[in-house]
């Protein structure tokens, strides 16, 4: 007969089936595992570099300056060409701290659902919409060789925003 199937000729193929689908099943409990303890690890690196910057302005105060706004600015006017060094290299932190955070929290392929906070984006507008330096250093024709391009499309646009918000209406 043309189907004649004894029990052995199904158990085989469906315990193979069974096996796939489990297979299949804690693959995709491993991957989702491993998202997790990434972005545990971005989240803790992050939080690193922002005890670094934190350092850095308890040690030396007057960095608060890289901020046009804030009041230190006014207070200390230090044009010193040491100090300007110093205020860029803390801009350039900066920005290669958002270099490294920004691109991992913004992955497209994770998709909306992961970005539950907008802190890392709105630090980095907030920064460059007060910080003069680090929007020269973003200016500058080797920044596409420093930063990478997810971090300068942010930048311009923010700057395209920025424009519009200037024109009168």
């Amino acid at each position: 007969m043309i189907l004649d199937l004894d029990l052995k000729d199904i158990i085989g193929p469906l315990i193979s089936a069974v096996a796939a689908g489990f297979s299949i099943f804690f693959a995709g409990r491993a991957f989702r595992h491993t998202r997790k303890t990434a972005d545990r690890s971005l989240t803790l690196e992050a939080q690193k570099m922002l005890f670094e910057v934190d350092k850095q302005l308890i040690s030396e105060p007057k960095l608060w300056s890289i901020y046009d706004d804030h009041p230190i600015v006014t207070a200390t006017q230090d044009k010193s060409p040491e100090f300007q060094a110093k205020l860029e290299a803390f801009a350039y932190l900066h920005l290669n701290m958002f270099d490294v955070v920004i691109l991992e929290a913004l992955d497209p392929a994770i998709g909306a659902e992961q970005r539950r906070s907008r802190v890392w984006l709105d630090y980095f507008y907030d920064t460059v919409a007060r910080s003069s330096v680090t929007r020269g250093i973003l200016e500058r024709p080797d920044s596409v060789q420093l930063f990478n391009p997810v971090l300068l499309k942010l930048y311009e646009q923010w700057k395209k925003k920025a424009q519009g918000k200037a024109k009168p209406s």
